[in-house]
């Protein structure tokens, strides 16, 4: 399937691994985004069409949208679907008060109907954006007097997780979500049912389970394939063999890495590596932000490694954030 273009906006903008995340794992022809100030009027509008059609293509399906759903964060179909496309699916990053941004991602007849999973994936995708736009929001909140105002409270979590049983083909034989009838009325988008996960999901798992067929031990697995998501995976034995547990959750930022650098004697300049990796910055990008080689990261990494007593970089992000135990942990209890 093809991807469309990356983001051409800062790697350090709040928006910037949301927008990647999103286009790594789930196909689509062509995209377009734009913030929303507090006037409700779009500012920086991006996408992989002609600048001048995305503004006022994504300024209408905005005021179409918010006359279906007035507020609030949204998933829904598309709209405002332009000629050449079949389908579009619109997300909204908003909190109960505030709209933040709005995101487009089109498919032409060359790509097929969105399934379930991708819409699980892009509602993980549209929470965490809401907690970074939120929290990164440009202009400061008045009240009327022109005086700070507290910020709205955010609106109930939509989705969290989801959990799928995958046989050692990595088929899809069970798909689990406390969510999934809510969100297929919410979306109003003719879903398929997936046969398998998105591309860079069903890789992470082939990956996790690597030694599962040389390995007596079966063991459990963390890893965090894009910025805003962790896939953990599990052996489940059953009459019919084994089967692959997968658990997909979205990733909540840690509030501190305070605690973890006590307990592990991880450095003041570790610390700032472990920061960027957990933003799923790549070791080019953190060298760059600190002004130091990738190299010199990679001996940082090596070093909390080394302290964590981790086997690779899942391991020492599943320790460092407290996850449940990483497999060297299940392995030695």
């Amino acid at each position: 399937m093809k991807k469309p273009d990356r983001p051409a906006i800062p790697t350090l903008d709040p928006a910037y691994a949301i927008l990647t995340g999103i286009l790594d794992v789930v196909p689509g022809s062509a995209w377009s985004f734009a913030r929303i100030d507090n006037n409700r009027e779009l500012s920086g509008p991006l996408g992989s069409q002609a600048p001048e059609l995305i503004a006022p293509s994504l300024a209408e399906e905005l005021r179409q949208q918010r006359l279906v759903s007035p507020g609030g964060p949204r998933i829904a179909a598309s709209l405002q679907t332009p000629a050449g496309f079949a389908s579009g699916i619109t997300l909204i990053f908003a909190d109960a008060h505030l709209d933040y941004a709005i995101f487009m991602l089109l498919r032409d007849e060359a790509l097929p109907p969105y399934s379930s999973i991708e819409i699980s994936i892009l509602t993980l995708a549209l929470e965490a954006g809401i907690d970074r736009l939120a929290a990164f929001r440009l202009q400061p909140l008045v009240d009327h007097e022109g005086a700070a105002a507290k910020r709205p409270p955010t609106a109930p979590t939509l989705y969290d997780e989801a959990f799928y049983v995958l046989d050692h083909d990595l088929q899809i034989v069970l798909a689990w979500s406390s969510e999934d009838q809510r969100r297929i009325a919410l979306t109003g988008l003719h879903t398929r049912i997936a046969e398998r996960l998105p591309v860079v999901l069903e890789q992470t798992v082939r990956e996790l389970t690597a030694a599962w067929s040389t390995d007596s031990v079966k063991s459990a697995g963390v890893a965090r394939p894009v910025p805003f998501l962790v896939v953990r995976t599990q052996p489940m034995s059953g009459p019919a063999g084994l089967f692959i547990g997968v658990r997909i959750d979205r990733f909540h930022p840690p509030n501190s890495l305070t605690g973890p650098a006590t307990k592990y004697h991880i450095s003041p300049r570790e610390v700032q590596v472990l920061a960027l990796l957990l933003d799923g910055n790549h070791l080019d990008q953190i060298a760059e932000q600190l002004s130091i080689t990738s190299s010199t990261v990679q001996d940082h990494i090596k070093s909390m490694l080394d302290k964590t007593g981790s086997r690779n970089r899942s391991e020492l992000i599943a320790r460092v954030l407290g996850w449940e135990l990483a497999p060297s942990d299940r392995r030695a209890g």
